[in-house]
């Protein structure tokens, strides 16, 4: 495919859907068979190549060893110099903890009795493909296509398992469209307001930088690949500092850490522009040839003297001016973000404020500088993505987008036209990782919705569902695998048969076609054809990399000119070509400049402390894994981290059971008195599973479904309890 007959989207890449909004070996837990040698025979054992399907930025190369169609041994591939042989911890028992763990769903279910119950009985797969095609041709004769809302997220980020098939089924039936915005979509369109795009330096080059900020990233714990290159980089002389409004494992192992409030960090950033331009630190070659908007900028930050920055963000003032100088002047610097500062009304602004600073200095010029953010947009020129989206070919009209963040609130409300009739639930537990939980309980239980389910277990979301179907784990189907926080392609290999009668998300999508009437070419092609069409390019990045090279090795590294240096003479993705600091498309809505917007609520007085939930467990990764027992047992009950003055004030002790709680709900937790976080902030871990603690309840009964500024994204720090002590 040639590269300048290709047109490509972040929607085609990661269906972010933001339109509408600017090594070890097996030995112990594993089934007996699996570890039953066939004493002296020759070996056939042989090794398949595989990939993490997580929604992590790792995405690490790992192998199987498999012999007589059983696994030998599972582990890193130690050949991949990016994940190097390590497999993070929940990872590491993989096979017996998901493809072999005892309760996954080896049959298709029915429920048969109330929603929410979790009682099911088993049905052949024929009978339920035929009472599900039935039953949602019924409904969309009677209310239209747009009453179906499919909702599929990143429980896979595997090109083909994600959503190859099911976009073409529910294009083909005119579904409503899902805004995939709870995460990254505040980041992507802050930074593509500023920079056009969202490609910064490679992960590897950290190692030439001289001083790192870590802001919004939990890099230790959450990234941990990339944090041998941060200690590479340590050890050649850089300084790194974490800006986190908790403190995390990283920053635990910083040379400084700024604990500032949650959604402050917009006017941190502004803060720091008004020190380098009234410092003159800038880099005024840079400015005037590859930015826009510089004059505007500089009035519009006058306001953010530190003074002022200091009181917002509840840091000293001094910190303001010594870390926005040391910053300017540190040759070459560097900015690695992911999405911790997205999450509150802010976002959109804070990503697109820092995302400026590299081009006020020109950090961007030197070898290691600059900004280090998502990769995918790398894969996106290099591969064939538009095999994963054939809306031209199979939509008749363009069909209405429904903001996942929302979906509590779109199940419950009466005025919705139409209203949605159909749910269709695949790589995602929403009960778990969506706002509102239970509002979004609440619209389960409805008699007239239809709830079709695509998973591996009988989940907190699953309980709720008509039917469930079992989906086959990544040892068990062929997908392709890129990445949004490196450089690494990877093929993803069975390693062995499905188990009982689990079949790929994308099989279950051809059968339901199948048996809807589609009879579109579309829906014939196999799994192997489509990863095989992904490699249907000739863009540089990909020369010599093929479907079959993959086979035989497993990963390959896009080939990228070495040294990297995207925006060292400008060549922005905006329309200017430059890093727009004041953005003319905004000025209608006023907002043509990043701010901070102050969100305090207007019911303080009775939920006085600010609620952070974040990714702090180590054995889960969103809701996967938390039904594993070995790691429920690691992670223990849910803590909730106060700090000692809010503690005392209420009368509260370390390991003291308490309540969190609001007017969404309530979570019971234990108290956790660390010196991890400040007074006035709460932290809860996400992940657990209601179904798994005590309440039945866990963070997100807290959380409302109050967008971010841009983007559509979640603003979920934006939420305040009261802590209560019981029992």
């Amino acid at each position: 495919m040639s590269e300048k007959n290709k047109k490509f989207s972040r929607r085609k890449f990661i269906g972010l859907g933001i339109k509408g909004y600017s090594g070890v070996q097996l030995a112990q837990g594993l089934p007996l068979s699996l570890l039953a040698f066939s004493g002296c025979k020759k070996s056939s054992a042989k090794t398949i190549h595989g990939a993490c399907y997580h929604d992590c930025p790792d995405s690490c190369s790992w192998e199987v060893t498999v012999e007589n169609g059983e696994i030998r041994g599972f582990a890193g591939d130690k050949e991949n110099p990016f994940t190097a042989g390590k497999l993070c911890d929940k990872m590491e028992t993989f096979p017996q903890d998901i493809t072999f763990h005892p309760d996954r769903i080896l049959s298709p279910l029915k429920r048969t009795g109330l929603k929410g119950e979790g009682k099911f009985e088993k049905i052949s797969w024929e009978q339920a493909i035929k009472e599900v095609a039935e039953k949602l041709k019924l409904s969309v004769a009677r209310h239209g296509g747009e009453s179906v809302l499919p909702f599929g997220y990143m429980g896979t980020q595997g090109l083909i398992q994600k959503g190859a098939m099911s976009n073409r089924f529910f294009t083909k039936l005119g579904a409503s469209n899902l805004s995939e915005t709870i995460c990254g979509a505040p980041a992507i369109t802050g930074n593509m307001m500023a920079n056009g795009q969202v490609m910064g330096i490679l992960p590897e080059d950290i190692v030439h930088s001289r001083y790192i900020i870590l802001w919004g990233t939990n890099t230790k714990h959450s990234n941990v690949h990339l944090w041998p290159f941060v200690l590479e980089a340590r050890s050649r002389g850089a300084k790194i500092i974490v800006i986190d409004p908790f403190r995390s494992a990283t920053a635990m192992e910083a040379d400084q850490h700024i604990q500032l409030m949650p959604g402050t960090d917009v006017a941190l950033a502004l803060g720091m522009m008004h020190v380098i331009i009234k410092e003159e630190l800038t880099d005024d070659e840079y400015i005037e040839n590859f930015t826009l908007g510089y004059e505007a900028l500089k009035k519009h930050v006058e306001k953010y003297d530190p003074t002022t920055v200091a009181g917002i963000c509840g840091i000293e003032e001094h910190l303001v001016v010594d870390f926005a100088r040391e910053y300017a002047r540190a040759k070459p610097s560097l900015i690695r973000y992911l999405v911790g500062m997205e999450h509150n009304f802010n976002g959109g602004d804070a990503f697109r404020s820092v995302g400026m600073l590299p081009s006020l200095t020109g950090a961007w010029r030197e070898h290691g500088g600059g900004l280090m953010h998502f990769t995918y947009e790398l894969f996106g020129k290099a591969l064939n993505y538009g095999r994963l989206n054939m809306y031209t070919e199979l939509a008749e009209k363009e069909t209405r987008w429904i903001n996942m963040v929302q979906l509590g609130s779109m199940l419950n409300d009466v005025d919705l036209n139409p209203a949605i009739k159909t749910l269709f639930v695949f790589n995602a537990n929403p009960v778990v990782t969506i706002p509102n939980q239970n509002l979004i309980r609440e619209g389960l239980k409805r008699d007239d919705l239809l709830t079709v389910v695509v998973e591996h277990f009988v989940t907190d979301t699953a309980k709720y569902a008509d039917y469930i179907f079992p989906a086959t784990t990544q040892l068990e189907h062929w997908d392709v695998a890129d990445s949004w926080g490196q450089v690494y392609l990877n093929l993803n290999q069975p390693a062995i048969e499905p188990l009982g009668e689990a079949r790929p998300n994308s099989e279950f999508f051809r059968l339901l076609a199948k048996e809807y009437g589609f009879n579109d070419a579309c829906f014939n092609e196999s799994d192997i054809e489509i990863a095989q069409s992904f490699f249907d390019t000739d863009h540089p990045y990909m020369k010599g990399i093929t479907f079959d090279y993959l086979k035989e090795h497993g990963w390959a590294r896009l080939k990228i000119p070495d040294p990297f240096l995207p925006h060292a003479t400008g060549n922005f993705g905006t329309s200017s070509g430059k890093c727009e600091f004041y953005s003319a498309s905004m000025e209608s809505s006023g907002q043509a400049l990043p701010a901070y917007k102050s969100t305090s609520p207007e019911n303080l007085a009775q939920y006085p402390l600010q609620l952070l939930t974040v990714k702090a467990t180590k054995g889960f990764h969103n809701s996967s894994h938390a039904n594993v027992k070995h790691l429920i047992e690691n992670e223990g009950f849910p803590t909730l981290d106060m700090s000692m003055e809010d503690a005392q004030s209420r009368n509260i002790s370390d390991g003291d059971e308490v309540k969190a709680q609001n007017q969404y709900g309530t979570v019971l937790l234990k108290a956790r008195i660390r010196n991890r976080i400040r007074a006035g902030v709460v932290l809860m871990p996400h992940g657990y599973w209601p179904s798994f603690v005590k309440g039945n309840a866990t963070s997100n009964a807290l959380t409302n479904d109050r967008l971010s500024d841009f983007g559509g994204g979640a603003a979920l720090q934006d939420c305040w309890v009261e802590v209560i002590r019981f029992g």
